[in-house]
Parts: C-alpha cells; sequence; structure tokens
C-alpha cells in the first residue's frame, strides 16, 4: 500500500498486515495463486460503483510469472510495516499539508535544478540499502530551497543524494518540510528497523553493529560508526519528539520515547 488510510478498518482483523511503501504506484493484486495486475485501485470509483466511474483495466495473470514474482520480491524488499505510530506520524503531517492547501502529487516531486548542475550525486542506491549521507541535517533545507551558494562542495553533493532518495515535492516551507523529511525517514527500511530496535534505550556500539547486519552494509562506501553518527543527527533533528539521545559516562544512548 502507498495510502495508509485503510489502517482503522484493518488494524483490528486478526492476522492482517499492512506494508507500506511510499513509492509504490502498480496496481498489484494478489490472492494465493490468482493475480489481477492493471490501473484500478480498490476504490469505488474504479471498480465502477459509482455514477461516474473511471475506465480502468485488470488483467489476470498466473501468480508464478517469473517478472511478478521479480517485482513482489523487490516490493517488499523496500516495504516496512504500519502500526499506530506510523500511522499518527503520516497523519499528522497530512493534516498538516492539508490545513496549508499543500496537495502533493507525482508531478510535484523535486527537480534537483534547484542545485548546481555541475554538482553530481553519487549514483542511485536502492532503498532496502539507504542511509542518508549528508552529515548535517539541517543543510538539507538549504540545499532544497536553492540556497547552496553557502554549502562545501561534499555537502551539496550528499545533499543532492539524499533529496534524490527522499523525493520531496517543491515549495515546501522549513517547518513543514522538517516534519515531511521525518515521515519519510520512517518508510524506509533499514531506518524502520533501528527505530524498532531503540525502543529499549541502545548505546553507540549496538547500533553501529545492528547497521553492520544490516544490507547497507553491503555498500562499498559503507561505514559503521559514520552511519549510525549521521543517521542519529538526522532522527534528533526531523524526530525530535520520538528520540532521545542522554550521554551517561562518556557513552551515548539513544532510545524513542514514543
Amino acid at each position: 500500500m502507498s495510502d495508509l488510510e485503510v489502517w482503522p478498518l484493518l488494524k483490528n482483523r486478526a492476522e492482517a498486515i499492512l506494508w507500506l511503501r511510499s513509492d509504490l504506484h502498480a496496481k498489484y493484486y494478489r490472492a494465493d495463486n490468482r493475480c489481477l495486475v492493471g490501473s484500478a485501485n480498490i476504490t469505488s470509483t474504479a471498480l465502477g460503483w459509482s455514477h461516474q466511474s473511471n475506465l480502468e483495466l485488470l488483467v489476470p495473470m498466473p501468480a508464478k510469472n517469473q517478472q511478478l514474482t521479480t517485482f513482489e520480491t523487490e516490493l517488499f524488499r523496500g516495504c516496512v510495516k504500519v502500526d499506530d505510530s506510523i500511522f499518527d506520524q503520516v497523519s499528522e503531517v497530512v493534516n498538516l499539508l492539508t490545513e496549508q492547501k499543500i496537495y502533493v502529487t507525482p508531478e510535484q516531486s523535486l527537480i534537483l535544478d534547484l542545485i548546481s548542475d555541475e554538482i553530481e550525486a553519487p549514483p542511485h542506491i536502492s532503498v532496502d540499502t539507504w542511509l542518508p549521507i549528508l552529515r548535517h541535517p539541517e543543510k538539507l533545507y538549504v540545499a532544497y530551497s536553492g540556497q547552496d551558494g553557502s554549502l562545501s562542495t561534499t555537502a551539496k553533493i550528499t545533499a543532492k543524494s539524499d533529496l534524490l532518495a527522499l523525493s520531496i515535492p517543491k515549495g515546501l516551507p522549513k517547518s513543514t518540510f522538517e516534519k515531511y523529511v521525518g515521515v519519510l525517514l520512517l518508510q524506509k527500511p533499514i531506518i524502520r528497523k533501528v527505530d524498532q530496535f531503540v525502543i529499549t534505550p541502545q548505546r553507540f556500539g549496538a547500533v553501529r553493529d545492528l547497521l553492520t547486519s544490516l544490507p547497507c552494509a553491503s555498500r562499498s562506501d559503507f561505514d559503521a560508526n559514520e552511519a549510525w553518527q549521521t543517521l542519529m543527527r538526522w532522527l534528533s533533528y526531523f524526530l525530535p519528539d520520538r528520540y532521545r539521545l542522554t550521554v551517561p559516562h562518556h557513552s551515548e544512548v539513544f532510545f524513542r520515547i514514543k
């Protein structure tokens, strides 16, 4: 799913699980060995139950089709499991966008012409291995808002990479941008695993070791200490009401508070 409105109806059903992937656009339905692929969402308009129905297409296909099994594998590599915490966080941002009359569509995804064309971003990183690389998260909005002239070359490159990975719509004010980024972070698989891990307070080394066991460790540029230090800064900056950092006995301890 890419839309969470169904969560209140689904969460109390026995054995029901809702998975979220923010970049999902395909219409793919599978029940055991039966599969439908096409254009229709599960809505009254799409299914022909309203007076002004859409013209849609759904084609039955064998679930064992190699292309479909490959798609499903790739789909779940980038999914996170929904719970009340994720739902509340997303709902808060959706309500904020509605209040500010900001309507996000796929066509509004950020086109990074704001950052100098002579600055090349690092190669694409798949969603299941992605972690932020901009060391100072407060500089992300500087790059996003087209004021990157004050940034170092390294900051420009890493900011561009992170903005590409997050695909943020244009024109958000700073406070809304920061909440929007916070919600997007919780939808990244590795960050979600860290989020679950720090429900119990964890020392720096414990989270560092967790990261070395996750798919991000397969990247050639991976450094566990730097990765956790950067991610910790991002979580503290973009989700300040969700996490706390303490330093008892000269060792950083990071944990969730909600």
